[in-house]
C-alpha cells in the first residue's frame, strides 16, 4: 500500500497541511487534563457556546501505514489526516456543558479536539498523548515468552522507535506505525531460571540513547510510567519445543507480482489453497480454455540481485508443475504438491500452443526444514534450514537473536542451489541447559530510514510490519556439558 506523497510523521505538522478551526471558533472549550495516556478519562467543559444546541466532540488525528512501492520496496512510515466523534453533547440555556471523555487508542502526539455545531466549529482545544507501556505477565517457563505491549507511539521520529533489553542486552525494535500506535512485543524467558530484567528504551536510531532515562529533551521513555520490570523464569514442566514458526494464516496473492502474458483471453486459473508452505497440496484449476488442449503450468520464481543492480523479476522455472489436458468444455483440475522456492508470491502461468494467455499466483510462506542437533556439548555447530523466505525488502532479511541477544541476519535472496532454502550453521555457546534461538522479520532497507528500521529484529511484526503477517522462527537446544 502507498499513502499519499508528502505527508509528514508529525502528527501536528501533518493536521496543519489540512487546515485549522482556529478561525472559526466562538466558544470555548476548557480541558480538566491536557495531557496523559491512552485510556485516561478527562472532563471536558464547553463555555460561550449555542444554548440548547446538538453538538458533536472530534478527535482530530491520523491514520498510519507504511508506504511500499510494487508490494517491494519499502519508502517509510506515512500518515493521513481523519477524524472521529468521540461523542456528542448538548449544551444547556446558558450555552454550557460538561462531559467526560475517553482518551482513545491513538498515536502519541498533540490532538486536536474540536467542538462542532452542525459541522461548523465552534470551540477548540488540544490534548498531548505520551507513550507508555505495560507488562502483562511477569512469570514465564523457560522457553515461554513476556508481553510488552506499548500505546501512544509515535508519529514523530524520536518517539516512533523503542528499543526492548533483556538484562541489559538489546532484544530488538518495537513501533506503531500501524494500529493507531499501540504495538506488541514478545520476549523470550531464556535462562537460566530466576530473577531478570526487561527494559524498554528510546533512541530514533533503533538503538537505545542511554540518556533517555536521564537527559532526554524528550522526557522519560515511557512518560513517567514504569518501563522498567523485573520478571521471573521458572523452570519448564516440559521440555521446551525444539523447533516450531508462528501460526501461517491464509493470504492472498499479489498481482502485482504476476507476470504479463502473451494473450488476453477468456481462459481462467486458479489455485486453493492459495497460501501455505513447500509441500501443500493444492488444486489448479482452468475454465474457458480450448478444448481438448494441452495446456502448459508454469511455476516462476523471482530471480536478480539487488546487490549487482540487476531487476529481481519473475522467470519460468520448468518442470515444477505438469501439463495438462483440457476436456470437452474447455476446464480442467490438477492437483499439485507446491514445491520449494523463495517466498512471497510465486506465479503460475498457463501456456497454450506456446502462448502465455492466463495467470495466477500462490503465496508461498516460510517452513522450518531441518534443526539438527538439538542437543550436544558446548560449540556443538547446529544446521537450520528454512524454506519459504521472501525476495521482498520486508520479508527477505530475517535476524537471529541468541538467548535475547541479537546476532545478525541472513538473506533469502541467495543463489544457493536448493531451490529457496536458506542455510544458516551457527556454534552453539553458553553453560549446560537450553539456549534459545528466535528468528524475526525485518525490514532489511527503506528509502529514508530517519527512524532507525532498518535491519534490527522487528518484535512488534505481529501487528505493525508491513504488507504480509510474517512469522517468526523459535529454536531450543540444550547444551548438555
Amino acid at each position: 500500500m502507498v499513502l499519499e506523497e508528502g505527508i509528514s510523521t508529525d502528527l501536528r505538522e501533518t493536521l496543519n497541511q489540512r487546515g485549522s478551526d482556529n478561525e472559526s471558533q466562538s466558544g470555548d472549550l476548557v480541558l480538566g487534563d491536557t495531557e496523559g495516556h491512552v485510556g485516561d478519562t478527562v472532563t471536558i467543559r464547553g463555555l460561550q457556546l449555542p444554548s440548547n444546541a446538538e453538538l458533536a466532540v472530534v478527535w482530530k488525528t491520523v491514520v498510519g501505514n507504511w508506504g511500499v512501492i510494487q508490494a517491494n520496496e519499502i519508502k517509510g512510515p506515512q500518515y493521513q489526516p481523519k477524524e472521529v466523534t468521540l461523542t456528542d453533547v448538548k449544551t444547556d440555556d446558558s450555552g454550557t456543558f460538561e462531559e467526560t471523555i475517553e482518551i482513545p487508542e491513538d498515536y502519541g502526539s498533540t490532538h486536536p479536539i474540536a467542538i462542532r455545531n452542525n459541522g461548523s466549529t465552534v470551540a477548540n482545544a488540544e490534548f498531548e498523548i505520551f507513550p507508555h507501556f505495560e507488562l502483562l505477565n511477569d512469570n514465564a517457563e523457560l522457553g515461554e515468552f513476556f508481553t510488552v505491549k506499548g500505546y501512544g507511539i509515535g508519529p514523530n521520529p524520536a518517539r516512533n522507535n523503542f528499543q526492548v533489553s533483556w538484562d541489559l542486552g538489546l532484544v530488538g525494535i518495537m513501533t506503531g506505525v500501524k494500529n493507531n500506535g499501540t504495538a506488541t512485543a514478545s520476549v523470550r524467558a531464556v535462562g537460566p531460571p530466576g530473577k531478570h530484567d526487561i527494559l524498554v528504551w528510546r533512541g530514533y536510531k533503533g538503538v537505545p540513547f542511554l540518556q533517555s532515562r536521564t537527559q532526554s529533551d524528550f522526557g522519560p521513555v515511557g512518560s513517567e510510567t514504569q518501563n522498567e520490570w523485573e520478571v521471573t523464569v521458572t523452570e519448564p514442566e516440559t521440555e521446551p519445543a525444539a523447533a516450531w514458526s508462528d501460526e501461517l494464516i491464509p493470504e492472498e496473492p499479489l498481482s502485482v507480482h504476476y507476470p504479463s502474458i502473451d494473450r488476453d483471453t477468456e481462459a481462467t486459473l486458479t489455485i486453493a489453497p492459495n497460501s501455505g508452505p513447500p509441500g501443500t497440496e493444492a488444486m489448479i484449476s482452468g475454465k474457458r480454455f480450448p478444448e481438448n488442449k494441452s495446456v502448459n503450468l508454469v511455476w516462476h520464481r523471482h530471480d536478480g540481485k539487488r546487490i549487482n543492480g540487476k531487476t529481481i523479476t519473475p522467470k519460468p522455472q520448468p518442470d515444477k508443475l505438469p501439463t495438462v489436458e483440457t476436456d470437452d468444455d474447455g476446464t480442467f483440475e490438477k492437483e499439485v504438491e507446491i514445491p520449494p522456492d523463495r517466498g512471497a508470491t510465486r506465479p503460475i502461468v498457463a501456456e497454450v500452443s506456446g502462448e502465455s494467455v492466463a495467470v495466477t499466483g500462490f503465496i508461498m510462506q516460510p517452513k522450518i526444514t531441518e534443526f539438527s542437533p538439538t542437543s550436544g556439548p558446548q560449540d556443538t555447530e547446529i544446521d537450520i534450514k528454512i524454506s519459504g523466505t521472501g525476495w521482498t525488502l520486508y520479508e527477505n532479511a530475517n535476524f537471529v537473536v541468541y538467548d535475547n541477544k541479537m546476532l545478525g541476519y541472513f538473506c533469502g535472496n541467495c543463489d544457493n542451489g536448493e531451490d529457496g532454502i536458506v542455510h544458516l550453521n551457527l556454534p552453539v555457546s553458553g553453560g549446560p541447559g537450553y539456549h534459545f534461538i528466535d528468528i524475526y522479520p525485518t525490514l532489511f532497507e527503506t528509502e529514508k530510514d530517519g527512524h532507525g528500521f532498518e535491519c534490527k529484529p522487528h518484535l512488534s511484526y505481529l501487528d505493525n510490519h508491513p504488507i504480509r503477517p510474517l512469522p517468526a522462527h523459535h529454536f531450543a537446544f540444550k547444551i548438555t556439558e
